[in-house]
């Protein structure tokens, strides 16, 4: 396994980024005893839900598609007086609260934006962070959670639009950037993002089209008055397999919102649950009622006319491309992260540790198909276990180095091939995975603990000899 000796001029880990995932390992591996500091280029925390920061993807009417009880770290709820699906600003509120319930502004270094990350050398000899404006910072390890909607993924379609054509990335109302009201809309991308803006488009231009590459199953927020995602997680609980719960699943969509078919829609290519669920109670019934038509692929565009993939053509003022985001993180070559090339994806265990060294984690780098900042909770409590491991218990440490190598389970769930779904997990097959991980390595630190290791005794609760 990769040496991860204890370094004491090395004793402190970065955290890149103070949005949810930075903000749960800068919390978790702070609770494990270790020293741990937060780099965030923005003035505030939040991330990506500090609507009006140069690198929120959040727009003014942007709320969660996933339930609060869902969506919530493990341990810090969401306040009861919150709906069911909180809004941004709601979002935003919770996650400073957290920051403030557990001390974390004090660690977090504003305003400091990351530029590169390089190994000192081989695992455990620490990394060094380039800072803009400032030296070099040298760290025991690195954790980036810097997030994965920063680099808007374009459609490649030929000809050139002239109107008004921008990306969701940049979408923040119907005013902003370029107003929509009595103009002729067209939104690319079937996801959750293009469904929203197309809904909110419908209410002010003249003419909203929807263009999405295949039919999608769409869910309500809400089934007979309780959140969605809460009805298929008593499913999930209970082990129903997993024909039971599409079964189960269709029946309760099609009686409140009705299967897209129905509303002229043309039918999924796939089962439900084979791509990332579209969470949306409107998009449906305004379809019906002719405020948003839908259309197949944009095959070229010309001027202002969009060519279909029938030869159908239209024109438009407006083009809005919901198409998503290239998964990239700038400041490191992906060839330490496992990556093919410098600028490939990470390949990582469960897109989260690296395979041969014990001092870089991704959080974060998931897209989970219910609520995420519960699971990247999960990901900081096993990566803070892991840097634990490293400094005071080799046998800790050999054996996630060895699970790390052991085939991964199938998936229960073939989902659709797509870069939609180059980060897509099952989050209840995820979460319990991650938490048997986690219980594992807190078995052989609790095994290791002894009167000098008051790190391990912290982590897992065990007591010192003289309590026991």
């Amino acid at each position: 396994m990769p040496s991860s000796p204890h370094t004491p001029e090395l004793p402190r880990w970065c955290v890149i980024g103070a949005g949810p995932s930075g903000l749960a390992a800068l919390r978790q591996l702070r609770a494990a005893g270790l020293d741990a500091e937060c780099l965030e280029r923005e003035d505030g925390t939040g991330g990506n839900w500090y609507f009006g920061a140069a690198t929120s993807r959040v727009f003014e009417s942007t709320r969660l598609i996933s339930s609060k009880t869902l969506t919530a770290f493990t341990d810090f709820p969401m306040p009861q007086d919150y709906p069911p699906y909180p809004d941004h600003r709601q979002c935003l509120d919770y996650l400073r609260s957290y920051a403030q319930a557990f001390d974390l502004n004090r660690h977090i270094r504003f305003r400091t934006a990351v530029e590169r990350i390089v190994p000192v050398g081989g695992p455990g000899e620490g990394w060094d962070v380039r800072v803009a404006g400032a030296e070099v910072r040298r760290y025991a390890g690195v954790v980036i959670a810097s997030g994965h909607n920063h680099v808007p993924r374009w459609p490649g379609i030929p000809g050139r639009f002239t109107g008004d054509f921008l990306h969701a990335a940049d979408y923040k109302s119907p005013t902003r950037p370029v107003p929509l009201a009595g103009r002729r809309v067209l939104v690319i991308g079937g996801g959750n993002s293009g469904s929203d803006i197309a809904v909110e488009a419908a209410r002010h231009a003249a003419l909203t089209v929807h263009s999405t590459r295949r039919g999608y199953f769409v869910v309500p927020r809400e089934i007979y008055g309780r959140a969605a995602d809460l009805r298929g997680e008593r499913l999930l609980a209970l082990g129903a397999p997993l024909w039971l719960r599409r079964l189960v699943s269709l029946r309760m969509i099609d009686r409140t919102v009705g299967l897209p078919w129905r509303h002229g829609l043309p039918r999924p290519d796939h089962r439900l649950y084979e791509t990332h669920p579209v969470i949306n109670a409107e998009l449906l019934s305004l379809v019906a009622a002719g405020a948003i038509r839908h259309a197949g692929d944009v095959a070229a565009f010309d001027g202002k006319v969009a060519v279909f993939r029938d030869g159908t053509r239209e024109s438009f003022d407006v083009v809005i491309c919901a198409t998503g985001y290239e998964t990239t993180l700038p400041f490191i070559d992906a060839t330490l992260l496992g990556g093919a090339t410098a600028a490939a994806t990470p390949r990582l265990f469960m897109n989260l540790l690296s395979y041969d060294r014990d001092d870089i984690a991704v959080v974060g780098l998931i897209q989970p198909d219910s609520g995420q900042w519960g699971l990247t909770d999960l990901q900081a409590k096993l990566v803070a276990r892991m840097a634990t491991a490293a400094r005071v218990s080799p046998r800790a440490a050999a054996w996630l180095y060895a699970a790390r190598r052991r085939p991964a389970p199938a998936s229960p769930i073939r989902y659709v091939d797509s870069p939609r779904h180059s980060l897509e997990v099952e989050h209840f097959s995820y979460r319990r995975r991650l938490e048997r991980l986690v219980a594992a390595v807190d078995r052989r630190l609790r095994r290791d603990s002894a009167p000098h290791s008051r790190m391990a005794r912290r982590f897992t609760g065990a007591r010192p000899p003289q309590e026991a």
